[in-house]
């Protein structure tokens, strides 16, 4: 009896094991130097958008800088059209800094490499499993 119960399977311990999680690439170019954290934040909506640090939707990842190129794999929900935004954030405090006018002082990057104030539809690109997108990252005040 005690070996047919070691060895009767366990309904609490049989899981089905998740699949591969879905990515697209991410090509992060221009980085002015290989110190401090990419903040990624992939936006299905504009609650908050660009401050990912504000959004309660937005997905977010932290990933370390190791080159003025970066490749991330970044996970992708479900296919559709997306915003993301890029922030250089060199001090690896978390957050954006801003000057006392709110233009931020680190590097920062958006989808689609609109000009100007950052517009949540300007930014938004189509995305599927394997896709790529390419930001561009730009210093306001020279990085």
């Amino acid at each position: 009896m005690a070996l047919a119960m070691a060895t009767a399977p366990c309904a609490q311990s049989v899981r089905a094991e998740p699949g591969p999680v879905a990515t697209f690439d991410l090509l992060v170019t221009d980085l002015h130097s290989a110190r401090g954290q990419l903040i990624v934040c992939l936006w299905r909506d504009k609650a908050g958008f660009p401050a990912c640090e504000k959004s309660r939707t937005a997905l977010r990842r932290v990933v370390p800088v190791t080159a003025a190129t970066m490749h991330i794999a970044f996970p992708l929900p479900a296919p559709g059209r997306y915003a993301v935004t890029v922030v250089h954030d060199e001090d690896s405090d978390g957050k954006t800094r801003h000057d006392f006018i709110g233009m931020p002082l680190e590097g920062v990057g958006i989808s689609n490499n609109p000009g100007g104030m950052p517009g949540y539809d300007k930014s938004l690109a189509p995305l599927a499993p394997g896709a790529n997108l390419t930001v561009r990252m730009k210093y306001l005040f020279g990085g």
